[in-house]
């Protein structure tokens, strides 16, 4: 998981540094708000049919052929329906982007990159968590490359011909790491048609996963409505960057979900683990934020000066890591213990609050705006997850918690 991770982290890292070079400040924070959309929409494909999948094998793999046939068939129909949304929706951002660049990133993030999150779910259900984390890294490599392509071939061309490269770049990792999937595991290549009351636990899991998707997707979304490409670019220039220190806690995060499945299955886990946890996640995000602020002046050297306004408004965004950490693990204890109503609550909260701050400030205080949005957003869901377990341990100890923590 370490390697591999390290490697998504150097991969994501490169892809941002070359695109954000690229395209500028307004391309690229252009593209980020579309793709952020796309994303979000992307969360809905196969409608929770692979987390489901995920928590049901996981707790007995023999349960891999009768699971999958039902994400092959809801990728089938939920593809090309979430795209027609994602089309209606962009129009609505009046980004005056053509057609051909809104259609091939909408391509790329809602119908095909969610097909490698139902690959990585079906490899981590297994415990083979290495692999899970191998997927992410081949979509990043294809975006490298169509980013070296895009500088090698059309650097003037503008956003509309790197997306259509970025789109056959991801088709061709999706088809890779789709065809790998199906021999090293063995999956079954025919469909199954979803049955209702299948498709209303899957929806479950799909708004848990969606509003995750949302939280990290849409405010570059935002960002670019009430900002504009070029402060959208900044501001996602150095999300982005911020967000590496805290890919050490994603990892985490993503190990110990099988766990925390088992745990919610009637194997909890002790206060001391929690409290562990809890407390190693906060004092490295702590760390790590730290790190970021150093690291932020940076971005005007390797990117260009137009992304100069971020550097002094770094420690915003130092102060955000910690609670990112935090929020990230709180979550998926909450998934863990099957308390998806509470994630998805907490989630889609702190998104209004985080696009309503932004479009109340962002008109007088620009990228300030936006990352003061972000943070208080941040701050209010990690202090509200912990606060929510904290309550759920106390009931598991009365014992009035039947899956607790």
């Amino acid at each position: 998981m370490l390697v591999w991770n390290a490697a998504r982290l150097v991969t994501q890292l490169a892809w941002v540094l070359l695109l954000a070079r690229a395209l500028g400040p307004h391309g690229y924070g252009t593209f980020s708000g579309l793709a952020g959309l796309g994303l979000a929409l992307g969360g809905f494909a196969a409608f929770g049919m692979g987390l489901r999948l995920y928590q049901e094998v996981a707790r007995d793999h023999r349960e891999l052929p009768a699971h999958w046939p039902l994400v092959r068939m809801t990728l089938a129909w939920s593809g090309p329906v979430l795209l027609a949304i994602y089309l209606l929706s962009s129009l609505a951002l009046q980004s005056e982007t053509a057609m051909v660049a809104v259609l091939s990133i909408g391509i790329a993030e809602v119908v095909l990159a969610p097909l490698c999150t139902q690959v990585a779910f079906a490899y981590a259900s297994l415990g083979r968590m290495g692999e899970a984390a191998a997927v992410p890294v081949a979509l990043s490599l294809a975006r490298v490359a169509a980013a070296l392509v895009y500088l090698m071939v059309a650097p003037t061309s503008g956003l509309s011909a790197y997306a259509l490269i970025h789109a056959v770049a991801t088709l061709g990792a999706v088809l890779w790491v789709w065809a790998t999937a199906h021999l090293r595991l063995g999956l079954p290549r025919y469909t199954r048609r979803t049955g209702i009351r299948e498709l209303r636990s899957g929806f479950g899991f799909s708004s848990l996963w969606a509003s995750g998707l949302a939280l990290t997707s849409l405010d570059k979304t935002a960002a670019m409505y009430a900002g504009g490409g070029a402060i959208a670019g900044e501001y996602t220039a150095g999300y982005r960057l911020a967000s590496i220190a805290a890919l050490p806690v994603e990892t985490l995060t993503t190990t110990i979900m099988p766990r925390l499945f088992r745990a919610g299955g009637g194997r909890p886990l002790t206060t001391r683990k929690v409290v562990l946890l809890f407390g190693g996640v906060f004092l490295y995000g702590f760390g790590a934020g730290l790190l970021a602020c150093l690291i932020i002046p940076v971005l005007p050297v390797v990117l260009g000066e137009g992304f100069a306004g971020i550097v002094p408004l770094g420690g915003l965004l130092g102060w955000w890591v910690p609670a990112y950490c935090l929020r990230m693990l709180a979550g998926n204890m909450m998934l863990g213990c099957g308390r998806k109503g509470l994630r998805v609550g907490l989630e889609l909260s702190g998104l209004v609050m985080m696009t309503s701050l932004m479009l109340v400030w962002m008109p007088e205080e620009g990228l300030a705006g936006a990352l003061r949005a972000l943070l208080v957003a941040e701050w209010m869901m990690a202090c509200v997850g912990v606060v929510l377990l904290a309550g759920l341990s106390r009931r598991r100890a009365d014992g009035l918690a039947p899956n607790g923590l």
